[in-house]
């Protein structure tokens, strides 16, 4: 079952080992609440209004051409695009920097990855009636199954969003990964039923398997919590954003972040606006991924402790 939002933190974290998800209510309040919706929905309107919208969720959406690439207009509005995504929040506002620090995610993401993760991805999902349901998915289906050695396996690069037979029903003899990337779901406005609330399958994370695109599971349980609740949920559960059959659009803030060792979905470090630089944290530096872990992601020597976004070459000498 889901377990009931909790402000007790030891609580928030059996909550994660045993069900995958931990909800916490009251987390933005007040005016950091405000702010944060008011940021989101004008960054919206203007990318909206500059053509730079990305739109997903329609039901008529046509994806590919007919050669089977992804078609340069697949996600607008004028393809039948629903929800509007945004991306790159870091660089959208001090509200949406402020999420990657703030205390809880110390704790809670922390549970799950260790003290030392980075972000993958910063983005919102602004979910509007009509939005279809997304499907159950993990955020690790990327990672290889464990194999019995020597056996033919899957090679790590032709892994694909379509699961193998192994992923699916996978040799519980084997054992399972443990949990590589973790999520923050801020709750910027109620989340129902009616508006899509972010679907999960409690205790799928301790299953190893991937969902199968082809079945439904009776197990699903809707993320149900009003605005300024923070949900975090491990990268191996099952889970989707819901259809928005009614009401109000539905903001939502995702912040992903996975171990240092990991490639972000979002390239962070070449990303970030430069001019952001000397107002940022040493912890959030490191988050972004300017920080190596032993000495991954360095430019030149294994023991300088940072990279600069407009690092010192050392080029061609003769």
């Amino acid at each position: 079952m889901l377990p009931i939002a909790t402000a007790d933190l030891k609580q928030a974290k059996r909550d994660l080992d045993q069900s995958g998800v931990c909800v916490i209510p009251g987390v933005l309040t007040g005016k950091a609440l405000m702010t944060a919706r008011r940021r989101l929905v004008e960054q919206a309107e203007e990318e909206e209004r500059q053509c730079l919208d990305f739109r997903d969720a329609g039901s008529d959406q046509k994806l590919l051409d007919d050669f089977g690439q992804i078609k340069s207009d697949a996600f607008s509005k004028t393809n039948g695009g629903i929800n509007q995504r945004l991306w790159m929040l870091v660089n959208k506002g001090q509200c949406f920097r402020d999420m990657v620090e703030h205390p809880l995610i110390d704790e809670l993401i922390g549970h799950v990855l260790g003290d030392r993760f980075i972000l993958s991805t910063h983005s919102a999902n602004i979910a509007k009636r009509g939005g279809q349901r997304m499907g159950l998915h993990t955020d690790q289906w990327w990672m290889p199954q464990p194999v019995v050695p020597g056996s033919d396996h899957i090679r790590p690069s032709d892994i694909s969003r379509i699961p193998s037979s192994d992923a699916i029903t996978p040799n519980p003899q084997l054992g399972i990964a443990p949990a590589v990337v973790a999520n923050a779901m801020w709750m910027l406005s109620d989340f129902t039923a009616e508006n899509g609330a972010t679907e999960v399958v409690p205790g799928t994370h301790l299953s190893g398997a991937q969902p199968n695109p082809n079945e439904e599971t009776d197990a699903v349980e809707q993320l149900i919590a009003p605005a300024g609740s923070l949900a975090i949920f491990e990268g191996r559960l099952w889970h989707g954003t819901g259809a928005h059959t009614a009401g109000e659009d539905r903001l939502g803030v995702l912040t992903t972040f996975c171990a240092p060792q990991f490639r972000q979905q979002e390239n962070q470090v070449l990303g970030l606006d430069r001019n952001l630089w000397p107002s940022l944290s040493d912890k959030l530096k490191e988050r972004l991924g300017f920080k190596p872990w032993n000495a991954y992601g360095r430019l030149e020597s294994p023991s300088d402790p940072w990279v600069y976004p407009e690092p010192a070459r050392i080029l061609e000498l003769s």
